[in-house]
């Protein structure tokens, strides 16, 4: 028997039965913003925050600074002409219209002048491509020893692949270094525009 022999609507309906065929979902959408980011304390061993590179640590507590959530917190930058990243596998719903990242930073930097030299940006990632680009924060936020701060950061979701990569990079130029410690973080997903 041919395809043309099949008739429209059989053909159909298997076209229809081969493209039902999704990838399941660790969340759902909901009418709240649900939460996707696993070990956001950075406290757990499982599941690991990947380290780029790995020395030194990108993870840190006391005595070199007290976590808002103890024992570790995130702790990038404080060497001058370097990138470092910090990278989490989370989940996407089916929908996910906006990405919201809060939690604690506190920026610790020797800069003085009032200009962008050392970053450390929040992004989502779909491989190397940004689903959100959350923002940023720099040595302008920073003083010489420092406090931890709340920070909310919200942007567009351009995709909502079934996983996806939090991903916070600091980049400081070859002079006068800044420290990002992170810690306590959320990031919630909203589906409804």
């Amino acid at each position: 028997m041919s395809w043309r022999q099949l008739g429209f609507g059989v053909l159909a309906t298997i076209a229809t039965a081969c493209g039902d065929v999704a990838t399941p979902r660790d969340v759902t959408c909901g009418a709240q913003p649900v939460a996707v980011l696993p070990n956001g304390g950075f406290d757990l061993p499982t599941p690991p925050w990947v380290q780029d590179p790995v020395a030194p640590a990108l993870l840190c507590g006391a005595p070199r600074i007290t976590p808002v959530n103890p024992p570790s917190a995130a702790c990038l930058g404080g060497i001058d002409g370097t990138t470092q990243t910090l990278t989490q596998s989370v989940p996407l719903p089916e929908g996910a219209k906006t990405l919201t990242l809060s939690g604690q930073i506190c920026i610790d930097t020797a800069e003085t002048a009032a200009v962008d030299h050392d970053i450390v940006q929040f992004d989502v990632l779909d491989g190397a491509n940004v689903v959100a680009a959350l923002g940023k924060s720099t040595n302008q936020q920073g003083v010489a020893g420092c406090q931890f701060k709340p920070f909310t950061l919200t942007a567009p979701a351009t995709s909502d692949p079934v996983t996806a990569t939090l991903r916070i990079r600091s980049t400081l130029d070859a002079n006068m270094p800044t420290s990002f410690y992170i810690d306590g973080l959320s990031l919630t997903v909203g589906c409804t525009p």
